[in-house]
């Protein structure tokens, strides 16, 4: 027991790194794919602004290859082939805003400008011409490029409404951050789903490959058990051979059962069904079977309860039935007669079934992992179980195992939809 417990730990802790280290490597995935994609948008941002010409003139470069002369101003004639390269414009302002001295000037635009006019294409523009303003001593040079040539706006900000941008940028980080784990989590899980899917479709594939070759065992061993021909030794040889290819073909069913109804994929083929009914056919198949002085079984069914009818699978229904019995009989810890008492009644418009044995009961490990909700490694000696719980839970039903105060375990199931197929008036004419 305490290997088994070591086991499932180690398993768990094995399973729990394993998930958590393909959420690290999704995580990790994830913000690399992301930090690559903000990489090529600032990439291809960065080449579309290369591409654009954004070399401009300003007053400076212009103010200096400037010189006056005895016939005025005259422009250095590489900074003039420069401006029409460029496609630019510039005009000199004397103190008063008269034009002293230009190049290229548009023709719309005025030789004299006031101190409003200088004011506000300091900061917009110039007749939709985007321009750039340079002081130098009592002169303005101001230097122009063509319309739709330069988006130019003066943008001002308050505090408060900076404090909040800087706010938003963090946020804007933990949402992102906040993104990558959900679907790195996303991702995870999906992984995850495709290897439960695969596991089922091998766990098929191998109950279906095993299939045959077993029962070619189970009928040889069948025929060699039955021979007259054989010695005694060899007969019984036989007869074991076929008992642990049952026990195998079971366990192989098992397997599959259970990972059908784990992940809901058990096509449950509901029909009205008594469960009176079913619980007197299962106990007296098992009393018939049994050596006299093994087994005993005590069903008490109240009246009410007789006629109850629910909406379920009577096979799988049935096979709760045998699962629990049989488990009794195996876990028993006694070699005397084994006692079950099964009882059901109606209450509140609800099917409740009890079965208990004289057993010893559950063992604290075993409870804890039947009251689980987490997917745990099922052992051999609660499969059984299990499969039991799962078919209930399918059934819309809930279930409870316990050990009773004067001995033995017992399971308690409540079945939803309980109705009768007669009136109990009927029932008693």
């Amino acid at each position: 027991m305490k290997r088994d417990k070591t086991e499932r730990i180690n398993y768990n802790y094995r399973r729990a790194a394993r998930l958590f280290g393909y959420w690290v490597l999704a995580v990790l995935g994830v913000a690399v794919l992301t930090l690559i994609l903000n990489m090529v948008f600032l990439f291809a941002a960065a080449a579309v602004y290369a591409e654009t010409d954004n070399h401009y003139i300003y007053g400076g470069s212009v103010m200096e290859a400037l010189t006056f002369t005895e016939n005025g101003y005259v422009l250095d004639s590489d900074m003039e082939e420069e401006l029409e390269e460029k496609n630019q414009w510039a005009m000199l302002l004397d103190e008063n805003g008269k034009v002293i001295w230009s190049v290229r000037k548009p023709e719309e635009l005025e030789d004299t400008y006031s101190r409003s006019d200088i004011a506000r294409m300091s900061k917009w523009y110039l007749k939709g011409y985007p321009v750039r303003m340079r002081v130098w001593d009592d002169r303005i040079m101001i230097v122009g490029m063509q319309k739709e040539t330069m988006w130019k706006y003066t943008v001002e900000f308050t505090i408060p409404w900076m404090d909040f941008v800087k706010r938003t940028i963090l946020a804007f980080f933990f949402i992102n951050f906040a993104w990558i784990v959900v679907f790195a989590f996303v991702f995870t899980k999906r992984f995850t789903r495709n290897r439960e899917r695969a596991r089922m479709e091998w766990i098929a594939g191998i109950s279906h490959d095993i299939r045959t070759p077993l029962s070619v065992v189970m009928g040889y061993a069948d025929t060699l058990e039955h021979s007259e021909e054989l010695p005694e030794d060899a007969r019984q040889q036989a007869s074991v051979i076929r008992h642990q290819s049952v026990v195998m073909k079971e366990l192989i069913a098992d397997l599959n059962l259970t990972s059908q109804l784990e992940h809901s994929m058990q096509a449950l083929r509901k029909e009205k069904v008594r469960p009176a009914e079913i619980i007197r056919s299962v106990a007296v198949s098992f009393l018939n079977d049994s050596v006299p002085g093994e087994l005993e079984i005590d069903t008490r069914i109240e009246p009410a309860a007789e006629q109850l009818y629910i909406n379920a699978d009577r096979q799988l229904f049935m096979r709760v039935f045998r699962n629990l019995i049989n488990n009794s009989m195996k876990h028993s810890g006694k070699n005397g007669l084994v006692e079950i008492t099964i009882a059901m009644w109606e209450e509140k418009g609800k099917c409740h079934i009890r079965l208990e044995d004289n057993g010893v009961g559950y063992s604290a490990e075993v409870l804890r992992r039947l009251c689980s909700r987490k997917k745990d490694l099922a052992g051999e000696n609660i499969r059984g179980l299990e499969i039991v719980k799962k078919i209930i839970v399918a059934h819309g039903g809930k279930i409870r195992f316990g050990n009773a105060e004067e001995g033995g375990g017992y399971c308690m199931i409540m079945l939803p939809g309980g109705k009768r197929l007669f009136s109990q008036k009927n029932s008693q004419n």
